[in-house]
């Protein structure tokens, strides 16, 4: 019996080079499938849940259609890329709005044609002088999306056309998929006592604990009760051997596919510019974080009511984000700290009411006017929170800053940072 799929798949598909794995970027938003200029860089299919207003969907990066004829595996990319379309509710047909119409577009035109699904032609790298996609008219595909995946443009319109297609198809919004375990990602420099941590977390020596900085080479899972955790190599700024940097690009992709994230921290030494770049990268991915303050017992309590503030000022980006003192010598916390990795969870995933989250904008709004109208706001994703503001012109930083204040007043999302996305709205031309 076939295994019945968890959600309905997109797949992305394009002769080589037209930016395919760029928008597959874009879309999950972190650099999960490699992106270069030499066609026929991508060879296997990608794929990530998404969630957008509303809707869980899994999106499908795949190989360039035909590539140079010496590519010697092109049959096997072939396979792969025609059981992704196979597979999929929709297609999304990317071309190259700068290079125009090919050949190759006519033949991947005529081929979909054949497999009777809903396809969604792409018009990307529409940026700066975009040039005219008339042409692409002529693939009988419909009207393009124009977007530029690079720079974000457009891919919010694109989404929502996804989101439509899936509804219109019986996929019905939904509470997101309650999970068994948390997948829970412990990152630091390296010897602030990661290892350490995870160990007494589960209450067994599980990962190599030693003061040789860099011991741990590789990313260890450890399943409990209500945790998947994974221990990670250290990061820093250099790695003197190749197993060094190996071990880093684990514990990227460890922070890529962890929920929450522990941003592990030695307390009895100054904050560091790496520990606020490790924090900066953590955020930028869009996890539920806690920085979890290690090595409180080399610490007396009156010395810790002085760091505090010194610890939130260095940390002021983050603001958001809870900050918990702990020992895995002697377990102080630890008990609070796993209660805590529910918390930021519930919170990442938190969905607000429409009608509430009008109010608070619109009260913020007359407190404090905007340069710019602001004609609406939605929540169209979560984990993380991510809101689409219609607007007259963007709004400045500061003004978004403003408004992610209020909604953090009125709705939490402790640990988890915001996502903002702002549309034009257009004007309707006027009739004579």
């Amino acid at each position: 019996m076939a295994e019945k799929k968890k959600y309905p798949q997109v797949a992305i598909v394009g002769r080589v080079n037209v930016g395919k794995s760029t928008l597959f970027n874009r879309i999950v938003g972190k650099p999960l499938a490699v992106v270069d200029s030499t066609p026929g860089v991508t060879r296997d299919r990608i794929r990530k849940p998404v969630e957008w207003d509303g809707i869980l969907f899994e999106v499908i990066d795949t190989g360039g259609l035909f590539p140079p004829d010496e590519d010697a595996i092109w049959p096997v990319v072939r396979k792969h890329i025609e059981k992704a379309v196979d597979e999929a509710e929709i297609v999304l047909f990317v071309v190259d709005a700068k290079s125009g119409l090919t050949p190759y577009d006519e033949e991947i035109a005529d081929w979909l044609r054949t497999k009777d699904k809903d396809v969604i032609l792409v018009a990307n790298k529409t940026e700066g002088k975009r040039k005219a996609v008339e042409e692409f008219y002529s693939l009988g595909m419909g009207e393009p999306i124009e977007i530029s995946a690079a720079h974000g443009y457009g891919v919010g319109d694109l989404l929502d056309r996804v989101a439509e297609i899936l509804k219109d198809k019986g996929f019905t919004p939904s509470d997101e998929e309650s999970r068994d375990r948390i997948r829970v990602s412990i990152i630091g420099r390296p010897n602030v006592g990661k290892s350490s941590l995870l160990n007494a977390i589960v209450g067994q020596e599980i990962s190599v604990v030693s003061e040789v900085p860099g011991t741990t080479r590789d990313s260890v899972d450890i399943e409990t009760d209500d945790f998947i955790f994974v221990d990670t190599a250290g990061l820093k700024r250099k790695y003197k051997d190749e197993i060094e940097y190996f071990a880093h690009l684990r514990s990227m992709r460890s922070l890529h596919f962890g929920e929450v994230i522990i941003v592990v921290m030695d307390i009895s030494t100054p904050i560091t510019r790496m520990d606020k770049r490790i924090l900066g990268a953590v955020l930028e991915e869009g996890k539920a974080t806690i920085v979890a303050l290690n090595k409180a017992d080399l610490v007396s309590g009156t010395k810790r009511k002085e760091l505090f503030p010194h610890i939130q000022s260095e940390l002021i980006f983050a603001q958001f984000v809870p900050k918990i003192f702990i020992s895995a010598v002697t377990g102080e916390n630890l008990d609070y700290l796993k209660v805590l990795i529910k918390k930021v969870y519930e919170e990442w995933g938190r969905r607000v009411d429409r009608e509430r989250l009008l109010n608070v904008v619109g009260k913020a709004v007359d407190r404090y006017n905007p340069p710019y109208q602001i004609f609406d706001i939605r929540q169209v994703r979560v984990r993380p929170p991510h809101f689409k503001l219609v607007v007259e012109k963007d709004l400045p930083a500061h003004y978004i800053r403003y408004l992610e204040r209020h909604i953090r007043d009125n709705f939490g999302f402790l640990g988890t940072p915001i996502f903002w996305e702002q549309v034009e709205k257009r004007k309707r031309k006027k009739r004579r």
